[in-house]
């Protein structure tokens, strides 16, 4: 009994300084990110994108709160103000990633399963299929998904009402069609970096390392 109590209460030390280090490093990313009238080119949600993967969603949008929080008292952005709404998105960067997992994981592992098979593959294409890992197909999904979600449709939302004070149809078509290459690239940036990340992380060992195990090495 006490040695489980003992577990337990490691357990929840080890996860809370792992929500204080992805939230550092994300306001580190943020600091470095590059800064441009109507968009920042940065990776400072990859973090807490990871964060919310390995912890879970409740850390993962504490990851994102404090991640915010303490980046606008460092480094207060430049419209001065504290706006809710963008530090809600960012606790969504934590939320989502975990919850999204299951929806895309099954389907993959059936496609992977049932339609790419291992052995005897003449098609092309099923063969490119075959050679990547079902887990990167799934940290893809999630993590595109999630960035699409947060980063496409609603911080144009938020911007409208920061900067234009209002929400219209017209004034979020004209700064989510700006955005348009910046999200691109972030649809394909965000997830290779996160799958990279993640996979370095399983290969620590289990023994007083950082996960024990990932997400994504639950694929059947």
């Amino acid at each position: 009994m006490h040695n489980s109590i003992h577990h337990s209460a490691g357990e929840q030390l080890r996860n809370l300084v792992l929500v204080g280090l992805f939230a550092a490093l994300g306001i580190v990313f943020q600091a470095f990110s590059i800064s441009m009238p109507l968009m920042r080119i940065g990776i400072g949600p990859i973090p807490t994108i990871v964060s919310g993967m390995l912890l879970g969603p409740v850390l993962g949008g504490i990851t994102g709160l404090l991640k915010d929080v303490v980046g606008f008292i460092v480094a207060p952005p430049a419209s001065g103000s504290f706006f809710p709404p963008i530090t809600i998105i960012q606790m969504l960067y934590g939320i989502l990633p975990p919850l999204l997992l299951p929806i895309f994981r099954t389907p993959v592992d059936w496609i992977w399963g049932r339609l790419v098979p291992t052995d005897s593959i003449q098609h092309r294409g099923r063969r490119w299929l075959a050679g990547l890992p079902a887990r990167l197909v799934t940290c893809c999904l999630v993590v595109a998904a999630t960035q699409f979600i947060t980063g496409g449709l609603l911080m144009p939302a938020a911007l409208n009402l920061l900067l234009d004070g209002q929400i219209t149809s017209s004034l979020w078509l004209a700064r989510f069609t700006t955005r348009i290459p910046q999200q691109a690239a972030f649809l394909v940036g965000y997830p290779l970096i996160t799958y990279v990340i993640i996979e370095a992380l399983e290969r620590v060992p289990a023994r007083g390392g950082v996960v024990r195990e990932t997400v994504l090495s639950r694929h059947s």
